[in-house]
């Protein structure tokens, strides 16, 4: 190899800091290290993980998730950098997308499709889907349709909500509530008039129209034991850095690059590369207004959108009497979904939950009991003994009109920090795929740099 065509650098002379230990700052310091940098972790809080952590709890009497995290087929990101630290076998893959759905008048539906390509494996797990009649098959064939042919531009989709989309391809409310309600809930944690159209028909083309991206895949392990103990094992094993309980007092700038970070007991930490991976309602905390000068601005455009976890422990033996299933949604209800995730416990998922946030919880618990028992009336002989209410009150970012233009690119005006996290635009809504994509984006571009 000419001297022209030589690497300037090394990946192993080459530091990277990352700030900030959720799922964008743990994948992207394992993309870099698994491309040889020398990385340092940096992460505020005594634990990894951000908004998917795994916790014990003493009502529950063992481990629980802070949410239940599904993941789909198209998540090809997110399985890299599960192979990459060695739990990608914890996963369950659906052969073809299958959903158990129930309504309040304890109605039972199911929503197949076969093995067939796209879209004819969902056209004919329509026409089988009985909550649906002809005219509302025929409505999201036309919606279908509209994605696949660009029957609206991506200007236009991008001033309309998803409500508005529905209007313009005469999709009925009976299909809204049926079908299109809970995929949009559980993709996007927003309710249709609060999604982007344009982010919609996205995700449509992704998960719908791509061969082989409709399944669902479901963690067969908690997320601390899928995500965070792993990845550290991976990074210290490594050699990388890892630095919890570690706060950022104070960042040293440069007229083109960050110089160094501050850390509280007064030590600096140097780099070459730096890639912040904080939320977004965090960022403008770690760099001030007077540094950003109005770059940033757009993210106060990003409003959160909550999600609500219940736990409700049962007697032994009483839950095997009543789901055969892992998990089943929920239509025109309240509560969304229900999960089986452990021997004798559920977890129901509201998602975008801002009605229910602030309310108590004991009351929270009651609602979702009585819902519960309307859906699926097994339950009306089963004992509750526990229960937990967790709220994630900044789960996602809400991905409206707004959103579309609001979310960041990557680089910055510094030319060695780099932003990575779920509310960077990465094509995709505020899923774990979004994160990782937005490391995998960034270690690609710390490579191209040092080429």
């Amino acid at each position: 190899m000419d001297e022209k065509t030589s690497p300037v650098r090394k990946p192993e002379n080459t530091a990277v800091c990352v700030i900030g230990g959720g799922i964008a700052g743990l994948s992207v310091s394992v993309f870099l290290k698994d491309n040889g940098f020398d990385v340092t972790l940096i992460e505020s809080s005594p634990r990894l993980g951000g908004r998917a952590y795994s916790f014990f709890d003493k009502d529950l009497n063992g481990p629980a998730d802070n949410g239940v995290h599904i993941l789909a087929s198209w998540y090809e990101n997110t399985f890299e950098f599960l192979k990459i630290i060695g739990t990608y076998d914890k996963l369950k893959f659906q052969e073809q997308l299958e959903v158990n759905f129930a309504d309040l008048d304890a109605n039972g539906y199911r929503f197949k499709c076969p093995k067939l390509p796209p879209p004819l494996h969902l056209i004919w797990g329509l026409w089988s889907y009985k909550p649906l009649g002809f005219k509302d098959k025929i409505g999201i064939i036309k919606l279908l349709n509209s994605a696949m042919l660009e029957k609206y531009s991506e200007e236009e989709l991008k001033i309309m909500d998803t409500s508005e989309l529905f209007r313009l391809t005469k999709q009925s409310a009976n299909v809204i509530d049926y079908f299109w309600k809970p995929f949009i809930v559980a993709v996007f944690n927003a309710k249709p008039e609060n999604t982007s159209a344009w982010q919609f028909v996205q995700i449509i083309k992704t998960g719908f129209l791509r061969s082989g991206s409709s399944n669902l895949v479901f963690p067969k392990s908690n997320l601390n034991d899928l995500y965070v103990y792993a990845s550290e094992n991976y990074l210290t094993k490594k050699n990388a850095k890892v630095l919890k309980s570690s706060k950022i007092i104070k960042i040293n700038y440069g007229n083109e690059k960050i110089e160094s970070l501050v850390l509280d007991g007064n030590s600096e930490l140097k780099f070459d590369y730096c890639i912040s991976a904080v939320p977004f309602f965090e960022f403008k905390n770690l760099f001030p207004e007077n540094v950003l000068n109005g770059m940033y601005d757009s993210i106060d455009n990003l409003n959160p959108s909550p999600i609500l976890n219940i736990h409700l422990g049962l007697k032994p033996g009483d839950l095997d009497k009543i789901m055969d299933d892992d998990f089943i949604g929920i239509v025109n209800a309240t509560i969304q979904w229900v999960f089986k995730v452990g021997e004798n416990r559920i977890c129901i998922v509201i998602s975008s939950a801002d009605e229910l946030v602030d309310k108590d919880k004991n009351e929270i618990v009651e609602l979702c009991k009585d819902e519960l028992l309307h859906c699926m009336p097994g339950f009306r002989d089963a004992e509750f003994i526990s229960s937990k209410v967790i709220k994630e009150k900044r789960a996602t970012f809400l991905p409206d009109i707004a959103s579309v233009t609001s979310r960041p690119g990557y680089k910055t005006k510094y030319n060695n920090l780099f932003l990575a996290g779920d509310w960077i635009d990465t094509g995709y809504p505020a899923t774990i795929e979004s994160a990782v994509k937005s490391a995998k984006i960034c270690t690609d571009e710390v490579l191209k740099l040092i080429s």
